[in-house]
């Protein structure tokens, strides 16, 4: 890629030639908020976020998104207040439906969002209208919430993922925010109810409208109309739900510091795991590719074996290719017939496959290709068939989809399960580029819950993908068939430097918690870490370049103070030498104040992977591009700053 244009910048950073969505920042007395694309994000208070985001959505009865076109937006601010209003429209197919969006934000604290709307046509939805996310920080805070019957309950954020719903007909919570003070939201025009969003990676609790157990799809009707209230209020702990009010309390705008600190520590809180990458399918690797894909040093590939369709054994034998080549072992994730006679046979024949590739195939995923989500009894089978076939691969199950399904599966702890798995992507409810960098911080949590489910289990966790490789709840064939079109996985995010810092994020959070082997992407193509051939690498190449020397290093404690604006990872190798990874997930540039602790140690080599770097990297040398630290970094002895431009990667040793 050749950098000619302000189009080619945006392309390389994020994905695409157009401008991110508009931003403006909001005040309301103590309270700030950003406006972006009809919605209100990161409401904070003083600084700490209480809310991360409030939005309305219109869902078809797939549970796709229809996206919205706004139009006809005002926005009036004045000083520590504003109003806010919008016309919102939402057209796809047979859907079209219209909402007028009224936000008022008061200098007493207090934020009210309103939501009128009409369908334009007769349509089946799933769901229109509000959706709040709580931020995930606040796992195990105490909440109070209001039931539709005029009740109050005392709860809690969940700490551990929660399988199901944890609040139900809700018309109010509120929790502790600190200093005596509580936020409180109130819903009207609709019931609701809160999910546990972190079962798909998303960094957040979502209380939406319109409760689940209600039947869906719902035919909305030409000219039916919906409408909703959703009120935010601070008020004094001690004050009742229902009648509290802000009082004395002083407008405080939420000032953010002009840079971001970073401080590392000498507390070991994690390992790097095993890498792998997925082989593209039925892709004979060349020597070239096979000489890059090296430097990764992968310790296995995998390969997804459908044995319902003819191409699965030259699936196999170009992954069993890769992996020798490679050397690393090969895992399997394999689709057997629902049919118990054929599905017996088909076992068969897979073992007789493993055996031809000597003691490549370490571990087979098996699953029925009626169900995204393990059974014993198939658990039981395969672990017959390799015994009787002399194999020593460990038996794997879990899901072939999101870790939701394994965390509300029944237990599969029969004998013979020897490893578990999920993947995870992050655009199962959010597309925009701030929500997926959200997301990496969730990965974690799907690992520690993983370990309450199956403990002492290894955890295989991918592919781990830029966009969802299945739709396990749509309803219809044809959008399940849609789903899982190769073409329609691809992600132009994924070949960006933004692409590079999620891959970053999604390692650091998945070693911190303990994940014993981490699986992303494939190895060339649309899906790749490469282009085919091996001509150019993607920005993500080079996380993984790093990341694989690093494997099994110790993940050191390293604090961001704004981990949504920065990502960093600190490893210490078996030598002792520390490497930093850095990433912006900003369209700005950042200015970095990295506190190095533990004797002050400044580093020796920089590396940076910016649009200035871009075309030396992507060109026939393939490397970062090593760069002295600026003579003006070193701004005492244990700390450095550093500028990283927006959506910059940087490596420090």
């Amino acid at each position: 890629m050749v950098i000619r244009s302000e189009q080619d910048v945006r392309q390389l950073r994020y994905g695409s030639p157009e401008p991110l969505a508009e931003r403006r920042r909001l005040q309301a007395g103590p309270l700030t908020a950003i406006l972006e694309e009809g919605g209100l994000r990161y409401i904070r208070y003083r600084g700490q976020e209480i809310v991360r985001g409030i939005y309305a959505a219109v869902r078809d009865q797939n549970w796709g998104t229809i996206k919205p076109v706004f139009r006809e937006q005002q926005v009036t601010r004045r000083g520590d207040s504003f109003e806010v209003a919008f016309v919102a429209e939402h057209r796809q197919g047979e859907i079209e439906f219209e909402w007028k969006g009224l936000i008022v934000g008061g200098a007493d604290g207090t934020i009210t969002f309103s939501f009128d709307g009409i369908a334009g046509s007769s349509f089946l939805r799933n769901r229109i209208g509000f959706c709040v996310l709580h931020p995930s920080a606040l796992a195990g805070c105490p909440v109070e919430v209001e039931s539709a019957g005029g009740g109050l309950a005392a709860g809690a954020f969940p700490e551990r993922i929660s399988p199901h719903q944890p609040f139900l007909d809700m018309t109010a919570i509120r929790h502790h925010v600190t200093d005596g003070v509580s936020a409180e939201l109130r819903f009207a025009g609709d019931l609701f109810e809160m999910e546990d969003q972190r079962n798909w990676t998303d960094a957040s609790f979502k209380t939406y409208c319109t409760p689940l157990r209600l039947p869906f799809p719902v035919e909305m009707k030409q000219g039916e109309r919906v409408q909703q209230q959703i009120t935010l209020r601070l008020i004094a702990d001690g004050e009742s739900l229902v009648d509290g009010s802000l009082r004395g309390f002083a407008s405080l705008a939420d000032d953010m510091a002009e840079a971001v600190t970073v401080e590392l520590g000498e507390k070991v809180v994690g390992r790097m795991p095993q890498l792998g990458l997925s082989a593209t399918p039925g892709h004979l690797h060349s020597e070239r590719e096979i000489e890059e894909l090296r430097r990764l040093k992968l310790s296995h590939v995998r390969a997804v074996l459908k044995l319902t369709e003819q191409e699965w054994e030259s699936a196999l034998a170009c992954a069993a290719d890769a992996a020798s080549r490679l050397g690393a072992c090969l895992e399997l994730e394999v689709v057997v017939s629902s049919d118990a006679a054929l599905g017996q046979g088909q076992l068969e024949a897979l073992a007789a496959a493993i055996e031809s590739c000597g003691a490549l195939v370490d571990t087979v995923f098996i699953y029925d290709e009626s169900s995204i989500v393990s059974s014993g009894e198939l658990l039981v089978k395969l672990g017959l068939v390799r015994d009787a076939a002399g194999l020593e691969f460990r038996i794997g199950g879990g899901t072939r989809a999101y870790f939701a399904e394994l965390n509300r599966a029944p237990q599969l702890l029969v004998p013979q399960l020897e490893a578990v798995m999920y993947t995870i992507n992050p655009q199962v409810h959010a597309f925009d580029t701030a929500s997926i960098a959200e997301t990496v911080s969730a990965q974690g949590d799907t690992v520690r819950s993983a370990r309450k489910l199956s403990p002492g289990l290894p955890l295989s966790i991918g592919p781990i993908t830029f966009k969802p490789r299945m739709n396990p709840v749509a309803l219809s064939v044809e959008s399940k068939r849609r789903a899982e079109e190769r073409a329609n996985h691809v992600d132009a995010r994924q070949w960006s430097l933004f692409g590079a810092g999620w891959t970053l994020g999604s390692l650091r959070h998945l070693a911190e918690a303990g994940a014993d082997r981490a699986c992303y992407y494939e190895t060339v193509g649309p899906l790749g870490v490469m282009r085919e051939g091996a001509a150019s690498v993607y920005p993500l190449f080079h996380v993984f370049a790093s990341a694989g020397d690093l494997q099994g290093a110790e993940l050191l404690e390293c604090c961001v103070s704004e981990p949504l604006t920065c990502e960093a990872a600190a490893l210490r190798r078996r030598d002792a030498q520390v490497a930093l990874l850095l990433a912006n997930y900003t369209n700005e540039a950042v200015t970095l104040q990295v506190k190095l602790g533990g004797g002050g140690l400044l580093p020796s080599r920089l590396r940076v992977l910016d649009e200035r770097s871009f075309s030396a990297a992507d060109g026939s040398s393939l490397r970062l591009e090593e760069r002295p630290l600026p003579a003006h970094s070193v701004v005492a002895a244990d700390m450095l700053e550093l500028m990283l431009k927006p959506f910059a990667l940087a490596i420090m040793d």
